[in-house]
């Protein structure tokens, strides 16, 4: 059962058939990012789950303010809430910004539990 039912769901994944059982959701096209132009045509009190999530560049400072802005700024003012799909935290050129978040950050892996200690 899915918790979000009040919420608008929207998803960026290459497997859309993994998310087959949750109800009214919309696709993202793959060219969104985490900016504030794809973010400016999300609806407020929205739910995004971004699956295999990465920076696609290793040293892309404006990919990182970006993301940096909209997790501390966009998603709280606008009531969206993100979830990021990360299956490999070194391999995505994301460990110093999830380490350093001031959010939750769970996951499902030795190298999650270990990262919580």
């Amino acid at each position: 059962m899915f918790l979000f039912l009040d919420l608008t769901v929207f998803i960026q994944t290459n497997e859309p058939s993994d998310f087959d059982e949750l109800p009214q959701i919309t696709f993202l096209e793959t060219e969104f990012t985490v900016n504030e132009l794809c973010f400016s045509k999300i609806p407020s009190k929205s739910l995004i789950i971004l699956d295999d999530f990465f920076f696609k560049e290793a040293n892309n400072r404006q990919s990182k303010l970006d993301f940096l802005k909209i997790k501390n700024y966009t998603l709280r003012h606008r009531e969206i809430t993100l979830i990021l799909v990360i299956h490999n935290l070194f391999g995505t050129n994301l460990a110093n910004d999830i380490l350093l978040a001031n959010h939750l950050f769970l996951a499902y892996s030795n190298l999650g539990e270990f990262i919580f200690r």
